[in-house]
């Protein structure tokens, strides 16, 4: 497994699984509780995104497009 991203950022982290699930790209979020506990974007109190690694190249460009504003959440 590889991390995809780690952040804080509740938004980014729910709209990133309902990406990845939609295009069936299964993921663990790890450490899920921490971001509750100290919200905002700090990279002490992050979530993680961690996908397999056959599925890390993919999910990349996922994560980059989404960032970008090239997609949203119907």
């Amino acid at each position: 497994m590889k991390e995809l991203v780690a952040s804080g950022d509740p938004v980014l982290l729910s709209a990133l699984k309902y990406h990845l699930e939609g295009e069936g790209i299964e993921y663990d979020l790890f450490d899920g509780f921490v971001g509750s506990l100290f919200p905002g974007d700090f990279s002490v109190a992050s979530s993680r995104i961690m996908v397999s690694d056959e599925d890390y190249d993919r999910a990349k460009r996922l994560l980059k497009s989404l960032q970008n504003g090239e997609m949203a959440c119907e």
